[in-house]
C-alpha cells in the first residue's frame, strides 16, 4: 500500500505508487502519462530515471502494518476524501480502544489521529452551515430589495444583521436576528 503525505498530514492512499502520486496531483490517467514521459530521462545504461520536479508531497510504501484495517479504526479522521490523520516515519504508541477491564489497548502504527486538524475541519463545516442558513434567510428577503422597492428601516438592520452573523464567536451559538 501506498500514501502520500504533506508535512505528515495524508494525502491519498492507493494500492500502487504511480496512481497514489497521480491522485495526490489530482490528474487525469492519460495527463499523469503525458507528465511522466516530460519527467522521464535516459542514464548512462539506457535505463529510464524518472525526475520528480515541483513535488510538495512524499508518497511512502507501507509493508509493516495493515493499513486498511488502522485506517477503519480512524475513520472518525476522514471526511470525504480528507485525512485528519498523520503519518509517522517510525511506528508510535497510539491507543485503539479499551478492553473488557478498561484498560487501554495500544498498538504500534505508523497513522494517528489529528485532533487539531479535525477539529478545525469539523468548525469549518458548522460555519459552511450557518452561511447556508443565513443566506437563506437573506433570500426570503431579497425581493425587498429590488430596485423599485424601498426597504424599511428595520428591513435594512435586519438584512445587514445577516450579513454580520459569521463574525460571531461560535457557531453552536448564533444569536439570529428577529426578522420585522
Amino acid at each position: 500500500m501506498y500514501i502520500s503525505h504533506k508535512s505528515n498530514i495524508l494525502q491519498q492512499i492507493r494500492e500502487t505508487e504511480w496512481d497514489c502520486r497521480r491522485k495526490t496531483k489530482g490528474i487525469s490517467k492519460s495527463e499523469y502519462w503525458t507528465w511522466l514521459a516530460t519527467n522521464t530521462t535516459q542514464d548512462s545504461d539506457d535505463h529510464d530515471v524518472v525526475t520528480y520536479p515541483s513535488e510538495d508531497f512524499t508518497i511512502v510504501e507501507v509493508t509493516d502494518e495493515d493499513v486498511s484495517a488502522r485506517l477503519r479504526q480512524l475513520d472518525d479522521y476522514r471526511a470525504e476524501g480528507v485525512y485528519n490523520i498523520t503519518w509517522s516515519d517510525s511506528k508510535v504508541s497510539a491507543v485503539t480502544g479499551q478492553d473488557e477491564s478498561g484498560e487501554d489497548i495500544t498498538i504500534q502504527t505508523h497513522f494517528s489521529g489529528d485532533d487539531t486538524t479535525k477539529n478545525a475541519r469539523l468548525l469549518a463545516d458548522k460555519w459552511v452551515n450557518v452561511r447556508r442558513d443565513r443566506d437563506i434567510k437573506l433570500a426570503e428577503t431579497d425581493f425587498l430589495a429590488l430596485s423599485d422597492q424601498t426597504l424599511s428601516d428595520d428591513m435594512e438592520t435586519y438584512r445587514q444583521e445577516l450579513r454580520d452573523v459569521p463574525i460571531q464567536s461560535d457557531p453552536d451559538d448564533i444569536t439570529w436576528p428577529n426578522k420585522p
